[in-house]
């Protein structure tokens, strides 16, 4: 993927912020167009980072454990990339021949110690400073205050989840790709919801033929759930699918070191349909399918909302719902801002990247969610999530 780091300097800049530290997993990647392997696997702030400046000409400097800072080298040529001491203890090839060890300092230099240098080469020690607060560990953020206390710390947690929302034409490639193997997955996967079927069968023909693409893999916490299962949060188990069930599928893909992932959900009743559930499914399809022809750049979040609540809300007057669907981009969150909900004005843009969702859950009975992923284009939206069907 390409580097987004201008993206996010152009929004330093809107904010009146110097520069920032960048410490998840990714925004790390959304930042430089790469993951870090030992950051992304342990998900702890000091293992990577990058600091920057909010200037477009001066690079930001990518801080890595020196056991993969040569293949960092190799990708990030717009980037000075730093190392800090390991446990790893990479030797030299004269080492190894001659038996002899290279003369080395004797302590070590942490990721600390070189964030400590970074920010101050950069000029950063006394200025504002972006940190990701929704991501940092107390104590790193004690650590931070108490190396740089004359510097003023600002959140920029939600900046990263503003940039996110407008897709590049590469992201959107991704998402094309990644929407395109979960339908594939999904419709096999509905093949064998049959009565007598279990839970865990349809998971794994969905799981199996996802991973048989190669790309991406299934997301962990994907929901194959049949009966009084449906309308509960809960993962595949042995239960079997009866006659006049419902059964619900809500998950998708990640792109593993990516991190981009979907979100999508298909809901159907099995065999003999109860009139009342097959009545309300149609009205929740209806109000989904009124939100995506209405959806396009200049609508508010909120009149989209009302659209889709407002429909389901004259049939059925008890229904309650908080938002009718989510931005989506890098996991390991799926729903991200803009939520569509009753109070969210900022207006739809071309680029965005939404789930629109319709869901209603009835407990002890089972429950339904339609659920598609789509994108915001100039003059209206597409729908990505358009191969497997919403009624078998």
């Amino acid at each position: 993927m390409l580097p987004k780091q201008n993206k996010i300097k152009e929004l330093l800049r809107k904010n009146g912020i110097d520069g920032a530290i960048v410490s998840s997993p990714e925004n790390f990647h959304y930042t430089t167009g790469f993951a870090s392997h030992q950051h992304t696997v342990s998900r702890q702030p000091m293992f990577s980072s990058v600091v920057m400046t909010n200037s477009d000409s001066e690079k930001s400097h990518v801080i890595a454990m020196d056991f993969e800072v040569p293949a960092l080298k190799e990708k990030m040529q717009d980037f000075v990339v730093k190392k800090y001491d390991t446990w790893v203890g990479v030797r030299e090839w004269e080492e190894i021949v001659s038996t002899k060890e290279k003369e080395r300092p004797d302590s070590f230099e942490t990721s600390i110690d070189v964030l400590i240098k970074t920010v101050k080469d950069l000029d950063l020690g006394n200025k504002t400073i972006g940190i990701e607060l929704d991501f940092l560990s107390f104590n790193y953020y004690n650590i931070l205050r108490e190396k740089f206390p004359e510097a003023n710390f600002v959140n920029i947690s939600d900046l990263f989840i503003l940039a996110r929302s407008i897709k590049t034409e590469e992201e959107i490639e991704m998402f094309r790709t990644l929407t395109r193997i979960q339908d594939e997955a999904l419709y096999h996967a509905c093949q064998f919801v049959n009565i007598g079927a279990s839970e865990k069968q349809v998971a794994h023909e969905y799981r199996k033929h996802v991973m048989a693409s190669g790309i991406c893999t299934p997301s962990s916490w994907s929901m194959f759930n049949t009966g009084t299962n449906s309308s509960r949060l809960c993962l595949p188990s042995d239960r079997i699918i009866k006659d006049g069930d419902i059964f619900k599928f809500d998950g998708g893909v990640n792109a593993e070191f990516d991190f981009y992932t979907t979100d999508t959900s298909r809901s159907w009743i099995i065999g003999n349909k109860h009139p009342a559930l097959s009545a309300l499914k149609d009205r929740l399809y209806e109000s989904q399918r009124k939100m995506i022809e209405a959806a396009k750049p200049g609508l508010p979040i909120n009149e989209l909302f009302n659209i889709g609540f407002n429909h389901v809300k004259e049939k059925y007057s008890c229904y309650h719902r908080g938002h009718l669907g989510h931005s989506i981009s890098m996991g390991p969150q799926t729903a991200e801002a803009p939520f569509i909900n009753a109070k969210e004005t900022r207006p739809l843009e071309a680029g965005m990247i939404l789930c629109i969702e319709v869901p209603c859950y009835i407990s002890g009975i089972g429950g339904f969610n339609i659920e598609d992923m789509i994108l915001i284009t100039p003059e209206g939206c597409e729908v990505l999530t358009y191969r497997t069907p919403h009624y078998l």
